[in-house]
């Protein structure tokens, strides 16, 4: 008997003595609430990215060419290469959000989506089957208008890319389509590439076998004569903190 409450005193002073420990450890190495943010901030410092999201149809998706030919993927290589852009200490990330065959309408519908990707910056281009369907500038302009209103009242910067009506579809319908772009912009004072295929519509050289879709000299020359002259602009001010 005694033998017994012996054993079941040391067993007991053993468990004790395991349970302080236990206890002991747990608060010694508990993460403070100073290491917490200390984490919390240095994950954010260190995530340097500034997402740029390309929305727009088959021009912005690369139809025709491969991926890395896209105007996304050439965009993302010129801001990450350049020295000029270097100096931001960001890595730039283009994320490709073209659809081939998007109109204005299918745009509508997906901008909440594409709020979603968190983006720094939208490049927003579409319009382009819109207007080879013959759709209507009111439709048109009320959809884009829409959803330029969308992206800004989400304080997301935003830069339109404008497109142009052809010939083909008449002096006034050209007319009515082609004041959409600058007539959005002026609105909601966002920056305004004019005219995505100026420079590169028409020509042999610059274009894929349906002389639609741009090849990857044709993304170039757009890119370099087209949207790095306001993307740079507005790069600028969003890292200055001056948009």
């Amino acid at each position: 008997m005694i033998l017994l409450n012996i054993k079941k005193l040391l067993t007991g002073i053993l468990t004790l003595i395991i349970l302080s420990i236990c206890v002991y450890l747990y608060v010694n190495n508990k993460p403070s609430v100073n290491n917490i943010k200390d984490v919390e901030i240095g994950t954010k410092t260190n995530n340097n990215i500034f997402k740029i999201v390309a929305f727009g149809d088959s021009l912005t998706a690369g139809l025709g060419v491969d991926l890395k030919d896209s105007y996304p993927s050439i965009l993302e290589n010129i801001l990450n290469s350049n020295p000029e852009y270097k100096k931001y200490d960001f890595t730039f990330n283009v994320i490709n959000m073209g659809v081939s065959g998007e109109t204005s309408s299918g745009g509508l519908d997906r901008v909440d989506f594409v709020l979603e990707q968190k983006p720094d910056l939208i490049l927003m281009g579409l319009g382009s089957n819109d207007m080879l369907r013959n759709t209507s500038p009111t439709l048109v302009k009320f959809n884009m208008d829409t959803i330029v209103q969308n992206i800004t009242s989400s304080k997301v910067p935003l830069i339109l890319i404008g497109m142009q009506s052809v010939a083909s579809n008449g002096k006034e319908y050209k007319n009515d389509f082609d004041a959409i772009y600058p007539n959005v912009a002026n609105k909601y004072s966002i920056p305004l590439v004019p005219f995505f295929l100026e420079g590169v519509a028409l020509e042999p050289d610059l274009n894929n076998a349906d002389g639609i879709h741009p090849n990857r000299s044709g993304y170039e020359k757009i890119i370099n004569e087209n949207i790095l002259p306001v993307l740079d602009v507005t790069l600028r001010k969003l890292i200055d903190g001056v948009y």
